[in-house]
């Protein structure tokens, strides 16, 4: 098990995407605790989650199932509460009575939702699914936390490379969209980021997406 953790850590550190780092964590998942499927369920806003990829379409149909009823195991996990759910009779399990059922008609009899979470937020839920009953143990669950850990730390790794691409992305377009505002009105260059943020205040949009409006149209801006 070391090795293979191991194996997943240098992995994970040589993805930058959140695609790239859902699909190998998904893909350890099911090597490590020798399940049928695996997928990621993530906080994307206060009251919105997401289901970005899984190994199979019934993993991804019964983490929509769980949006949809408002109820289930890794829900429970993304929200709050206990960081790990252990479920070995899903149909017959009291505290989901809408998503058991419909889970099982899925074919899955078992799963296990782990919490991923650093020290300020939550992130998300690492989720594991058996077409057994009675699949996991106490030890799978160990590994399950173990591998929510790294998940954690791999998927806010790729968030923060992200961020840091599409601000660099984002002060490129700026910068190009000032130079062509300060050749066209001859501006310096506060007057044509001053110029920018006006229109961006009165369009009412992203100060970026007035950007790339003034470089699609870079050769009409400034001609009467």
């Amino acid at each position: 098990m070391s090795r293979l953790l191991s194996q997943m850590s240098r992995e994970l550190a040589d993805l930058d995407t959140h695609a790239g780092t859902v699909e190998a964590v998904t893909r350890y998942a099911c090597t490590a605790v020798g399940c049928e499927d695996a997928g990621l369920m993530l906080v994307m806003g206060r009251n919105r989650v997401e289901t970005p990829a899984g190994t199979s379409e019934d993993v991804d149909r019964a983490h929509q199932l769980q949006a949809e009823l408002d109820e289930g195991p890794c829900l429970d996990s993304v929200r709050g509460g206990d960081e790990l759910h252990l479920v070995n009779d899903i149909a017959g399990d009291p505290r989901w009575p809408a998503w058991g059922p419909a889970a099982a008609e899925l074919g899955y009899r078992s799963t296990i939702g782990a919490s991923l979470e650093t020290a300020t937020r939550r992130i998300g839920s690492l989720n594991l699914y058996s077409r057994r009953a009675g699949a996991f143990d106490e030890a799978d669950v160990e590994v399950a936390r173990l591998l929510a850990a790294h998940a954690t730390v791999a998927l806010a790794a790729a968030d923060t490379e992200q961020q840091l691409r599409a601000a660099v992305e984002s002060r490129t377009i700026i910068g190009q969209a000032q130079g062509i505002v300060m050749r066209a009105f001859d501006l310096d260059a506060s007057r044509a980021f001053a110029y920018l943020t006006r229109l961006s205040q009165d369009q009412n949009i992203k100060l970026s997406q007035v950007a790339e409006q003034v470089i699609a149209d870079r050769h009409r801006i400034g001609r009467s």
